[in-house]
């Protein structure tokens, strides 16, 4: 059902923008290119720093993570082996309390990978910002009819030299120092 959407979006905005394009070549010359924003976000030296500071949170959150797992893992160890020991009560009590903690270990999986996910957000969106009002300047400075970016898949094939990405890596630099 996501995939059908995606596919009638895209051939959506392939379409608007062959109309575009046409309408354009009878007015004159059409110049498109395209930039990679993904490889962009990761190249600037904003990017960077933020990748990195995601990075050092992330490596913390997933040490927990494995903390929290090994004492799971512990806690399995320990009923298997009490397991002809205990009495019914004893153990049942150990056994719900293994899978309290592994539903809690979910949790705070899904809880770690949403917190990553917005810090990521948020990090990214202002420079995403930045980066469309240099590529507005760039479009319109150099006479683009239109500009895509290549990392969400609008471009399927293009020549190297429509690749505004390394153009786009040396203005954000140059203006977010």
């Amino acid at each position: 059902m996501m995939n059908k959407h995606k596919v009638l979006w895209s051939l959506l905005a392939i379409f608007l923008a062959t109309s575009f394009i046409a309408k354009s070549a009878a007015a004159g010359d059409v110049k498109i290119a395209f930039v990679d924003l993904r490889r962009a976000l990761m190249e600037t030296n904003e990017g960077k720093k933020a990748l990195k500071k995601l990075t050092k949170q992330k490596t913390k959150m997933q040490k927990g993570i494995e903390k929290k797992e090994k004492q799971i893992l512990d806690m399995k160890t320990q009923i298997e082996k009490q397991q002809n020991i205990l009495n019914k009560e004893a153990l049942q009590k150990k056994v719900e309390k293994y899978y309290q903690s592994v539903t809690e270990l979910q949790q705070t999986y899904m809880q770690f990978q949403k917190e990553l996910s917005a810090k990521e957000a948020k990090a990214t969106q202002s420079i995403f910002v930045k980066m469309q009002k240099i590529l507005k300047d760039m479009g319109q400075s150099g006479g683009y009819s239109m500009i895509y970016d290549s990392s969400s898949g609008a471009v399927v094939w293009a020549p190297k030299h429509l690749d505004l990405t390394d153009k786009l890596i040396k203005l954000y630099n140059a203006k977010n120092k």
